[in-house]
């Protein structure tokens, strides 16, 4: 009889791990849809520094223990919350402007979307012939949201203006719509 001998068994070892990525990128996407409702939006923005802080720990212990592919598995979620962070509170910073604005930019153009298939403001703007109407987005902020329609583009120059102790921010959606962010200080 012949007997077939088992080749021994070979384990490979993934040196990388993709969990500390993909949360860190999926409460960004959560922070940025809860981006105008402040306690979800403002938790989630703990929650990734708070993530971003025990991956730091982790990418630094796994220095220590001589496993540097490992720990380069870390290294990103903490960079990216750093990113996000910085993002959000040096929004000044030359570099990080053009990657702010555009994540801001995303979040208002789908926020229209998103209302304008609820409740078909272009075909009521089109119907009615409105010269200027304004929708109002009501969200658990301290910020003031608004869709704009101005056949005459005006509202694009209240952009960035400052009247008294308000500012305003104003994003355009094409076919003259308007997404006007506007807050005031003390208020």
């Amino acid at each position: 009889m012949i007997e077939v001998e088992s080749a021994p068994v070979t384990t490979k070892k993934r040196n990388i791990v993709l969990w500390p990525s993909i949360v860190l990128l999926a409460m960004v996407f959560g922070f940025w849809v809860f981006l105008y409702d402040d306690p979800p939006g403002l938790l989630l923005l703990v929650g990734i520094q708070f993530f971003a802080a025990i991956c730091f720990i982790c990418f630094i212990c796994l220095i220590v223990l001589r496993r540097l592919r490992k720990s380069l598995s870390f290294l990103f979620p903490a960079l990216l919350a750093a990113a996000v962070a910085w993002g959000l509170i040096l929004p000044m910073v030359k570099v990080m402007l053009p990657i702010r604005t555009s994540f801001m930019d995303s979040r208002d153009y789908v926020e229209f979307l998103v209302y304008n298939a609820r409740h078909q403001i272009k075909a009521e703007a089109q119907q009615n012939r409105y010269r200027y109407k304004v929708w109002h987005l009501y969200k658990h902020s301290t910020t003031a949201y608004s869709i704009v329609y101005d056949a005459t583009d005006e509202t694009l120059m209240e952009n960035n203006d400052k009247h008294g102790a308000c500012y305003s921010e104003v994003f355009s959606l094409g076919d003259h719509f308007y997404f006007v962010r506007g807050e005031c200080i003390g208020f």
